[in-house]
């Protein structure tokens, strides 16, 4: 519950995954989101309004986790076929 006694207000929902995420990272900056999810990929969300968001494929199995590194240069992520993977997240 929100401690000031307001209702939580959605801001944006975010689709693209076809199955069940499974984590998720905001950048160091806050400007995008990371997504892992059962479907084997990775996704970045960025948050400006009517941006387009970026798929990451490598992944044979389920992806389970993501985190951005402190800097935000890298992305790592772990998945069901017994990898971790190193990801450059922008250009």
């Amino acid at each position: 519950m929100a401690s000031s006694g307001e209702d939580p207000i959605l801001i944006r929902p975010f689709k693209g995954h076809k199955a069940a995420v499974t984590g998720v990272d905001f950048s160091p900056t806050t400007t995008a989101l990371a997504s892992s999810s059962l479907d084997r990929f990775l996704m970045i969300w960025n948050l400006k309004p009517q941006s387009r968001a970026f798929r990451f494929v490598g992944h044979v199995e389920a992806v389970t986790s993501v985190q951005f590194s402190p800097d935000g240069h890298l992305m790592a992520s772990a998945s069901q076929d017994r990898t971790i993977r190193l990801w450059i997240p922008y250009k």
